[in-house]
């Protein structure tokens, strides 16, 4: 009789000690993912300045979710000069809603290195009747910035759109990035003022046609961001759109006509909706308007990285500066994997970079798609693992 009870003392040890190995080869192997069981410690202090310019589910398509996406800058504090050579997963910690995230890609951008120089910039131009004596001098600088980038060391493409109420359409008032400085200067010269009559105009929906991807096929009644030129952009590039204007902007929910036609419903995008749109993808909007408009379009050039230029000073100037932005602007593109699914739901990240100079962090907060399609996530989920 005790030999009996021993024996079942000796089994429900072995299944209790069963239990709790199965529990932690379990926890070891979700922590392949998490990268261990401690978080790491939060930056009390950041010794090298750095900043988050980006993040966002869809820089390669909704359809990569839970594939994240972050745009950093650590930058030297003695100069101010993105540092150089992070390009191992090593250097950085991802915190996804208190979770370390594995596993991270590094892709260094921009002017990190010399030989990723890259920068697709589109030009988002008004081209109602009151640009009209304005045009050529818009038209002749924009050539001239294209002349700078192709003497320069930039891997650039550079297009453009024209818009008024309407997204404009026709022969010569858009072009989608091209690399072929001759073409972009040709059509360029091609445009022309005409029709407006009114204000505002459609800017906000203009950036959005540029921005939009040939996937994205919603359009409201004024055509916008029904990309049906395929406006194709490089992941590592710097992307830029530069607004030029004499006026403010729709807003959504009015209607409005001119001697183009009518648009019930009118403008689909608000500021705000158009900067979270722009910032998913990395993208820097700069405005070149009246200076009495500035408070119109200072959310939206901030909003997203870039600037507000007073359109009524030296053109040359303002184009100056921007290509100085797309030669000394560097991003890392930090890519990693949340194992948390759920549609629509609002994460915070925490994300610390440690170099010889010293350690920083930022924390940002990103939206999941409001649509998930769980199949294409758990593959991507799992062939990470998998890494």
């Amino acid at each position: 009789m005790k030999s009996k009870r021993v024996l079942i003392l000796v089994l429900a040890v072995f299944i209790v000690l069963t239990a709790v190995a199965c529990d932690l080869v379990s926890s070891t192997v979700e922590s392949l993912f998490d990268g261990g069981f401690v978080l790491p410690p939060t930056i009390a202090t950041n010794t090298i300045n750095f900043e988050i310019t980006g993040v966002g589910t869809g820089l390669r398509g909704y359809d990569n979710f839970p594939s994240i996406t972050l745009f950093v800058q650590p930058k030297n504090p003695a100069d101010s000069v993105v540092i150089p050579n992070l390009v191992e997963a090593d250097f950085f910690d991802v915190i996804d809603d208190n979770g370390e995230a594995r596993p991270i890609e590094v892709t260094p951008r921009g002017s990190v290195t010399t030989s990723n120089n890259m920068a697709d910039i589109v030009f988002v131009i008004d081209t109602t009747g009151s640009m009209y004596g304005y045009l050529d001098t818009m038209v002749t600088k924009a050539q001239d910035f294209a002349d700078t980038l192709e003497a320069s060391d930039v891997d650039y493409r550079v297009g453009y759109v024209t818009f008024g109420d309407d997204i404009r359409k026709g022969d010569h008032e858009r072009l989608a990035p091209t690399s072929d400085i001759l073409t972009f200067k040709t059509e360029i010269d091609l445009i022309t003022a005409y029709g407006g009559d009114d204000s505002p105009e459609n800017q906000i929906d203009a950036i959005d046609y540029a921005r939009a991807g040939t996937s994205e096929t919603t359009s409201n009644p004024a055509g916008s961001f029904q990309n049906d030129m395929g406006f194709l952009y490089r992941d590592a590039a710097i992307r830029m759109f530069v607004l030029i204007t004499d006026i403010d902007y729709h807003e959504p929910g009015e209607s409005y006509s001119d001697v183009l036609g009518y648009y019930p419903g009118g403008v689909a995008n608000t500021v705000a909706q158009e900067i979270a749109k722009l910032n998913a993808t990395g993208a820097v909007c700069y405005v070149v308007a009246p200076s009495y408009y500035e408070d119109d379009y200072e959310e939206l050039a901030t909003g997203t990285g870039g600037a507000f230029f007073d359109g009524e000073t030296d053109f040359a100037g303002i184009i100056d500066t921007i290509g100085e932005e797309i030669t000394t602007r560097g991003d890392y593109m930090i890519t990693f994997m949340t194992n948390d699914f759920t549609a629509n739901k609002l994460h915070t990240l925490r994300l610390a970079v440690h170099t010889s100079l010293g350690d920083a962090q930022g924390i940002v907060t990103y939206t999941s798609p409001a649509v998930v399609n769980y199949t294409r996530a758990m593959e991507i989920y799992e062939a990470g693992l998998a890494e």
